[in-house]
This record gives structure tokens, sequence and C-alpha cells, in this order.
């Protein structure tokens, strides 16, 4: 990671661990407290930042701490531990600085570039990863891309052969753009994407955006619409049709967002700029080059840089360059063939290296002529390297070929390891194929992390085809993601830490399950793969890729499988399914499915767990009858296992239940207690308790407050709960917290808080794809615009909004639309049409005993049917009665108050207003809170006048009598 010039945009504050730096001001912070450091531990540890990832040489130290004088080591060591000592370093297993014997030191924790201006962090972050070594021979071509980008060229791509070095070009341009794009220059690794299915996820996490939930175009494309960023999709050549439709897309859709491709073929997709990347620069055949001569030509400064850093005692004289040149030449100036040979010549020397290689080259030129040359020289490259290594690292490295992406060396040793073999000779191999630069390592902040660079895995995959072991390699890997699945399980969490801890493995494992699932798997294999790996998308929330490995679980589930397996199965699919694509039967039946699997395991948790998942499944399409069935077999569960929490799960879902059957008496006791036995926010944990257990409580008892006239208590819920689901770091709770505490605020008329968490409500859903929250949101744009008095556009939202909901059977919120929408209508003098929409409303609770807003729809009828003029009044009088009735049955003194106000006024307008007193008084009596409230306030009003119209008859009928 390079972070010169220092004073570029977006490089003034780096963070690692709990420190943030400020280079500008020389200040360090930890948890907003200054760490005093000395002058120059201060400029060693900048030097070592600038250099993070890399290998810092103590005299470099030196000499950026002590410019113009000459010290000792021992200088450099007293400050270096002042500097440990200050961060911490080695304690509770945080680590920052090692040192690399004989070479110098490395500072090897995550550094992230923040933006000068904290409030464009989110967007101004890079996540472009340090140059693989230092580029030699490019300058002119990264100078090249930056001005076509520059220029306006919306997307270029950058062609050549495996090798050539066209991610290295790439780094470059990213680095020396992310002053032009204010640090917005972002780097999208493909190689580890098998399936183009999963191409939008890796480039909406790059961006930084939610994967979890980013998995369609349209959804990314909003997000990149209004963007300007570069971003680099690199390694495209296996994925070149999804590509070309996602790049085509971004170039017609986002104006200010740059591509820039590397491949091995262009996408064809119109205004593509090709850039063919040509070998490196070879000296030519001519005898009696110099050293001088020979390395003016980047093709030799290459293979000198890379040999000499391999150590040695490497000589490169004339002689020694002459061969040099050969050697460029024969790989046809492509790097990665010239820094394997120049890392064999570091131990073998560069005459053997010469010989050895020529040799090889010739008999592969003339045995395969349909090869491409070049991959004719790299394979001759690759053999050469392959043929020269002990039959142990050769069986190491294509044992470990079979892993995608990084791995660890334990990861390692589990799969090359078998009889005969030992963990420390397969430690040991990995040692010596990084030294041999078969295998890429690179320090990291929780230990080194391994690679096998793409061409050398294809090749080593070859190689373990043909040695008739990769099914049982294949078979031990899987076995090994299904241990590390197993132990990570109790211990997921969703949020950045995971996605850190388990992002590694995402490519392994859908490694792993292809091979599960291919002619080469079983269907017992497959099950316990898919099952293992669903704990992994669940806890990421990569619910649509969660859900297609289920629904290939599910095709290969034999008699013979783990019932356990099987009910983890049809869980996954039933919650996956729940959240991209609405509440169906399929969802209802995968959870019912593996309830029963977990009742013959005579499993409680597990029964609570999916319980839990249907419960949560008959709120969102408002069965109430069969919510409180569920909650009651609940209770029953939990009576036998004796836990507090399981208690609170039932309370918490007993609740939800009497809530929706309009029981606010039995709502509010439990949901209370439920919140009492369960004191403490906790994450929200989508792998155990398929709800947030804490959050629904306090949203439901919101409600039934709000409902009962506790109004002032109904606020307090209403922005704790959105505070807790804030604090959960989890879109899916805070959403939910937002779109059922902001009816309230409407209620209340408290449009400013609305304005707020509308706003938050659609930025997330929009951000997150949550299409039931997105028409949700629709929904609640529209009450706003009318409210605003913006009432057509209210009433095309209202409309839109429905139309979503009911195709996802989403019903929250539905009936609250639809009253405001009837209204409108009416207002518009479209009542026929309000009228009808009200009544098939009405008619809908009532077929399928939903008491609940029963209250709301009369209230909402009886205002349309006024809006009819004289002639339609007695019909709204009857219905604001029904209103009063319906909701004083349900203890909803809210609604009770609401609809008495509507009979008040249409009293006092036929004035009856001693009526309209006897009618409002009883009922604001029974309010305790809540009396700021316009509700309240009218009440007030209407007694006033009712109390002052009095009075003016009593002194009127005074003055009659007198006279």
């Amino acid at each position: 990671m390079s972070l010169q010039p220092i004073g570029s945009p977006g490089a003034i504050r780096l963070r690692f661990g709990p420190f943030e730096l400020n280079v500008a001001e020389r200040s360090l912070t930890k948890a907003n407290q200054v760490i005093s450091l000395g002058g120059r531990a201060y400029d060693i540890l900048i030097a070592l930042l600038e250099k993070a990832g890399e290998v810092v040489p103590k005299s470099e130290l030196i000499a950026k701490a002590w410019p113009d004088v000459t010290v000792e080591e021992g200088s450099l060591r007293v400050h270096l531990s002042a500097l440990r000592k200050a961060l911490g370093d080695g304690q509770f297993g945080d680590k920052y600085i090692t040192n690399l014997q004989g070479r110098g030191y490395s500072f090897i924790a995550a550094v992230t570039r923040l933006p000068a201006d904290r409030d464009d962090a989110a967007s101004g972050l890079s996540n472009v990863p340090p140059a693989l070594g230092r580029m030699v021979g490019r300058d002119d071509v990264v100078s090249e891309i930056l001005r076509l980008l520059g220029a306006e060229r919306r997307l270029v791509t950058i062609l050549g052969t495996g090798g050539i070095g066209k991610t290295t070009v790439a780094l470059s341009v990213g680095h020396g753009a992310l002053a032009d794009f204010s640090g917005a220059a972002y780097f999208v690794d493909l190689s580890t994407v098998s399936d183009g299915a999963h191409v939008i996820g890796a480039i909406a996490s790059a961006v930084g955006l939610d994967s979890r939930f980013v998995d369609r175009a349209d959804v990314l494309l909003d997000c990149l619409r209004d963007r300007r960023a570069l971003i680099i999709l690199d390694s495209c050549e296996h994925l070149t049709e999804g590509i070309a439709q996602i790049a085509g897309s971004v170039v017609q859709n986002a104006p200010d967002v740059r591509l820039l491709v590397t491949s091995r073929e262009a996408l064809k997709v119109p205004g593509e700029h090709l850039l063919r990347l040509a070998p490196l620069d070879c000296p030519p055949e001519q005898p009696g080059l110099t050293a001088s001569e020979v390395f003016a030509y980047p093709a030799a400064r290459l293979f000198a840089e890379r040999a000499s850093a391999r150590g040695g005692n490497l000589s490169l004289g004339d002689e020694e360059a002459a061969m040099i040149a050969e050697i460029c030449r024969k790989l046809d100036g492509i790097a990665l063939a010239i820094e394997l040979a120049a890392g064999r010549a570091a131990v073998f020397g560069v005459g053997n290296t010469v010989a050895k290689l020529g040799s090889r080259l010739d008999l592969l030129r003339f045995g395969r002529r349909t090869a491409n040359p070049r991959h004719q020289t790299l394979e001759a490259t690759l053999d050469w390297s392959y043929d020269h290594l002990s039959e142990l690292e050769q069986t190491v490295l294509r044992r470990i070929a079979i892993m995608v992406g990084h791995f660890s060396l334990e990861t390692a040793i589990a799969v090359a390891e078998q009889t005969g073999l030992d963990r420390s000779e397969v430690a040991g191999a990995v040692e010596n194929l990084v030294d041999k630069s078969l295998v890429a390592a690179w320090p990291g902040y929780q230990g080194t992390r391994y690679r096998l660079l793409d061409t050398t895995r294809c090749y080593a995959l070859e190689k373990l085809a043909a040695s008739g072991e990769r099914n049982s390699v294949a078979e031990r890997h899987a076995r090994r993601l299904d241990r590390l699945l197993e132990r990570y399980s109790s211990d997921i969490q969703p949020g950045p830490s995971l996605a850190s801890a388990m992002e590694h493995y995402l490519g392994d494992v859908r490694a792993a399950l292809e091979w599960s699932f291919g002619p080469d798997g079983n269907d017992r294999a497959a099950v316990r793969m898919a099952a293992a790996a669903s704990r992994l998308f669940l806890a990421t929330s990569l619910l649509a890729e969660c859900r297609g490995w289920m629904e290939k679980a599910i095709d290969r589930i034999a008699a013979d499988c783990d019932p356990r397996d099987q009910m983890e199965i049809h869980a996954s699919l039933a919650l996956s399914l729940m959240f991209t694509a609405g509440n169906s039967e399929r969802v209802r039946d995968a959870f019912n499915t593996a309830l029963a699997l977990a009742e013959r395991c005579e499993d409680a948790y597990q029964q609570l767990r999916l319980l839990s998942g249907l419960s949560m499944y008959f709120h969102r399409t408002i069965d109430a009858g069969r919510s409180l069935e569920i909650a009651l077999r609940a209770e029953a569960v939990a009576s036998t296992t004796g836990d507090p929490d399981d208690a609170a799960l039932v309370d918490s879902m007993l609740g939800a239940a009497h809530y929706m059957l309009a029981d606010h008496v039995n709502a509010l006791k439990y949901l209370e207690r439920s919140l009492h036995r369960s004191p403490a926010p906790r994450r929200f944990n989508a792998t155990q308790h398929l709800f947030d257990l804490r959050n629904a409580s306090l949203f439901n008892l919101m409600r039934s407050h709000w409902f009962a006239g506790n109004l002032d208590r109904a606020v307090g819920c209403a922005e704790q709960t959105v505070e807790e689901a804030e604090r959960s770091d989890h879109p899916i709770a805070l959403c939910r917290a937002l779109i059922l505490t902001m009816p309230l605020y409407f209620w209340i008329d408290d449009m400013g808080q609305v304005e707020r968490n509308l706003s938050k409500l659609e930025l997330i859903a929009e951000r997150y794809a949550l299409e039931p929250f997105r028409a949700v949101a629709m929904g609640l744009r529209g009450r706003h615009f009318v409210r605003a008095g913006q009432a057509e556009q209210g009433v095309c939202y209202l409309q839109d909004s429905l139309e979503k909901l009911q195709a996802l059977r989403y019903e929250m919120l539905v009936t609250d639309f639809v009253s405001e929408l009837a209204v409108s209508l009416a207002k518009q003098d479209r009542r026929t049409e309000a009228l009808t929409l009200i009544d098939e409303s009405i008619a809908t609770q009532l077929k399928l005993n939903r008491p609940l807003h029963l209250p709301a729809l009369f209230l909402a009828k009886g205002e349309t049917l006024a809006y009819g003029g004289n002639g339609q009044i007695d019909a709204a009088h009857g219905c604001f009665e029904q209103a009063m009735a319906l909701a004083g049955q349900q203890s909803a003194l809210s609604f009770e108050l609401r609809a008495g106000l509507q009979l008040a006024r249409l009293g006092i307008k036929r004035g009856q207003v001693r009526g309209a007193h006897g009618l409002i008084a009883p009922l604001y009596g029974r309010f305790t809170e809540g009396f700021a409230t316009p509700d309240l306030i009218a009440a007030r009003q209407i007694l006033e006048q009712a109390d002052v119209s009095a009075q003016k008859s009593r002194g009127g009928l005074r003055n009659h009598r007198v006279s």
C-alpha cells in the first residue's frame, strides 16, 4: 500500500486496528485519546505505513528517522521498542510490526485510507491492494490508460495472455487514479468467482455496498448511477459474457463510473477501448551487448530485480547479462515466466537456467502447434519449475491447488496431509514453494495467508487430475471446510467482523459445493456440504445464493442423509426464500418440513428456532390465528427447557399474536415480560432465532401502547426500537423498526420525524435491495406526499406500492395504505373507486379473521362517504359509530377517540354541541398521557367549545326569564 504522496486527496488520515493517524497533524489517536509518540518513533511509523505489507530495510528506516546523522542499529531498536509499546504490539493477539531476520521490518496490520473529510469516508475509501512488487517497463502504458480514462473513455480493456502483467498494470492505474477519483477506486478480483451469478455481489462488495442484498444488475446500477468512481474488474476471461452485460449496463446508466477490465479477450461492448498489453521489450539477439545495454530493456531489468530479491550471490556482469537476454527472448517477454525463471536462477544460477529452459522450450514448441506460442512458453516455464521440485513439493503443490484464493497454512496441511506425510513435512514444503515463487505469501493481521497465482493453480490442477488424486483431495478439502464451518457456526454474527473473518472461505466453499454436487461427488456428501455452507450464507446474508444451493440439495436428499442436515437445508431455504421471493407457500412448507425433522430429533432448540421463523412468516402475512397457534406450540416446547431465553422468545411470540388479534391488554403483558427477560440488546443473528427477539418485542409493544392510548410511552418505545435496531448493524432489523414505527408518527402528525426516518428507510432498502421494504417505503412516501399537499403524486405512489406488496404477499401496512388511498381518491371526486377499494379490504379482514385494522378501515370509509355530500352523511355517521364500537371492543382507546371526534364534528355541524360534549368527555377522561398530541388537543377544544356554548345558552335563558 503506497501512501505517496502523503498530501494527496484522501491520504491524510489512516486507520489500523483501533488507531487513527492524522499524517498532516502528526497525531496518533485511539478511541479519541491522543497517543504520545516521540518524533523518531513517529517517523519510523510513517515509513512503515508508507509500505504497509512490504519489508522496509533497516537502512531505509534509519534514513527516514535520522536523515542528517549517522546512527547505529541499536538506536533504531530503541525507538521501535517504544513504538511497539505505544501500540500494544503483541498484546491480546494484536500484531502490527514484524521483524524479518536479516531483511528489515514490516507493518502487517490492515491499513485503511480515510478521506480528509470524514463525512465523505463512505464514498471515498479505496480497496485497491498494494502493487505486486515494483512495476517494470509499463510506465507509458499506465500513463496512456490514465489519459484514456481522463478523456471520457468509459470502458478500457487491457488484453493479453496469462502472466503478461495485466493485473500489475491495472493496480498501478488504480493507485495513479486515486487522486482523480477522490479515493473512489475499487478493485474486484474475479479469479475466485466461478459462477457469473456471483459477479454482481463481488462488484457490490468491492465498491462498499453489501453483497448480501445487492444481487441484481438493476439494484447495482441504482447504487452506481450518481457516483464517480473507477472500478477495476480483474481476470474476466472465464466470465466474459456475464461481465459484458454488466459492463454495458454500467456504461449506459452510470455516466461518472469508469471501468478498467483485464482479460484475455475483448468484452465486445459498445464504447469499449481495447489496449493490448505487449510483452516486455527484450534485448535483441545481438552479440557483444554489455550489461548496461541489456538492463536498459524492461524484460531484463525485471529478471535482474526479481533474481536479486531472492538473495544469494548472483553475479550480473556482461557474461550473465547475455544469458539473461536469451532467457527473456525465449520467454517472449512474459512477466510471470520471467519472474519464475529469475527465482530459479537465484538458486541454480543463470547458466544452468538458460540451458535447462532452452531445451524444454524447443521440445514444447514443436509439440503443441495448436496452442498460443506464449502459452507454450509459459507452460514450459511451469513444467521446468515443477520438474525441479522434490517429490514432496510436487505432491503438496498439486494438492493445495484445490483451494481457491487465499488459504492458511493450517488449511494447506489439512488438505495435503495423509498417511506417510506429516504436518511438518507439508509446512516445510509450503515454505519451499513460497521461496521458489510458486506460492505467494502475504503477512497479515491474523497470520500469513498463502495463494497460488491463477496460472500456477490451473497448471497444478492439471497435474492433480493426472495423478488420480483429485477426488480424494477434493473430498478432504470439503471435509476441512465442513469442520471449519461447524466450528464457526456457534460464533457467527452478521456485520463487518464476520465478513472479514470468513471472506477467504467463500471461494473454497463454492468450489467444494460444485465438486460435491458434480459427477464425482455423492448425494450424502452434497447434502452435508450444503447444510454446513448454509450457516455461512445465512450469516453473511447471501440469501439468493443460499436459496440456489438449498434447492439443489433438496433434490439430492436421500433416505440415509442425516436428518439434522435435512433440517438445516429446509430451514435455510425457508428463510432465504422469504426475503428473496416474498411470503409464498413454499416458505411455510419448508419451515414445516424442517420443524417435523427437529421434532423427530427431539431437538428443543431447533424446534423453537423454526417456530420463531413460522411466527415471523405469519406475522408478515397477518395470520393472527396461526400466529397464536405457533406461539402456544413454542410455549409447550419452552416449558421443557427451563431456559430464560426460551421463555423470553415465547413471550415475544405470544405478544405479537395477541397484538394481531387486537387483544392489547394481553399483548402488553407478554411483550413487557419478554423485554424484562431479555434486557440487554443483542446483535441480530439470522442463524439462531430467525427474527430479532428484542427488536420485535419493542415494535409490537410500541404499537400496542399506541392502540391502547398510551401515546407518550408509544413514542418512547418507537425511539428505542429504532435506536437499538441501528446498533444491531443489520439492515433487515433496522428496516423493520422504521416501517413499523413510522405509522405512529403519521398518527401524531410529527412529519419531521416521518421525513427523517423515511429518508433513512429509502436509502437502506435501496442500498441492500430489500424488495418488500422498498415497496413499503414507496407507500410511506405516498402518504407523505398526500400530507404535504401533493395528492396526485401520493396516489400514484400508494397504488404502485399496493400492487408490489400484493405480488410479494407482504401484508404489513397494507391497510394503512388502503385507508390513505381511499380518502385521497374521495377528495379527488373518485368516490366509487375509493369505496370499492375500502369495501374489498374490509371484506378481506373479516373473511380472514383480522380484527386489528377494522377500526381504521371503517374510519377511512366514513371519511370517504363524508366527501359525498349531505346525502352520504348518515352512512358516514354509521361507519364512524361502527369504528368506535370495534375500537372499544379491542381497548384501542386511540382509535375510539378518533372515531368519536369524527362523530362529534358531525354533531356540531347539526347544532348538537351538548351531544358532542357528552360523547368526547368520557373518552378524554380515560387518557393519562399524550395530551400534546393532535387528537387530544382537538378533543379538548371540542369540550371547551361545548362549555362556552352551554354558558351562552344558560345566559340567554336567564335573560329570557328576566324579560
